[in-house]
């Protein structure tokens, strides 16, 4: 292939790109913000499974996504955005879980920041994780911005139905903000400008 067919090709490709993102680009959704959420356990039933009740390891179930609208953050001081900002949370591993399962809802969860800069959720759900969200009460996780616990109720539980310390599970929570699409192809369009810029002074040596 010559490099005047790159040439051409090339600028397709990026003609075509920046006009995608171009039309891809919705002012009603550019507020909209998402955020993956991974766990870093230093214990619990998660990471250590349950031999006795033959269940493995699973240290990735917490990890999820949350979304929300940012146009009213002003970035002074600490602030918290809620469902009525839209926001929106779900667990990779369980669909069913979701931001009406705070048992503080709609008051909670919140997503909260100091100074426009993200502190984290503060997501309290009581649920059992092997059968469909509700069913049992006993069960629980919270996210408390950067923290993160999960247990087992004792006033559900008795020492005869569960055996176990109230707080099975505790650790950190990193956070981590999603590229739009948008910007993405945005920057495909960037990279396809400048191979046409390097092809064309080429051919012109």
């Amino acid at each position: 292939m010559t490099i005047k067919t790159l040439t051409i090709v090339a600028a397709a490709i990026a003609s075509s790109t920046l006009s995608l993102g171009l039309v891809t680009v919705n002012p009603a959704t550019a507020a909209t913000v998402k955020y993956n959420f991974t766990l870093n356990l230093d214990s619990g039933f998660f990471l250590t499974g349950s031999p006795e009740l033959d269940i493995a390891p699973n240290p990735d179930y917490y990890n999820g996504q949350f979304s929300f609208d940012d146009s009213s953050l002003t970035k002074v001081g600490f602030e918290s955005l809620g469902v009525d900002d839209g926001l929106s949370i779900a667990l990779f591993s369980d669909s069913r879980i979701n931001a009406e399962d705070d048992e503080r809802y709609p008051a909670f969860p919140t997503v909260n920041f100091f100074d426009g800069e993200l502190l984290g959720l503060d997501y309290h759900v009581i649920y059992h994780p092997f059968t469909a969200v509700g069913d049992y009460s006993g069960d629980f996780f919270h996210f408390s911005n950067g923290d993160f616990t999960d247990g087992f109720d004792p006033t559900f539980y008795t020492p005869e139905d569960e055996p176990r310390n109230p707080i099975l599970g505790s650790g950190t929570v990193t956070y981590e903000a999603v590229p739009e699409p948008t910007t993405l192809i945005g920057l495909l369009g960037l990279g396809g400008w400048f191979l046409t810029s390097t092809l064309q002074r080429r051919k012109l040596q």
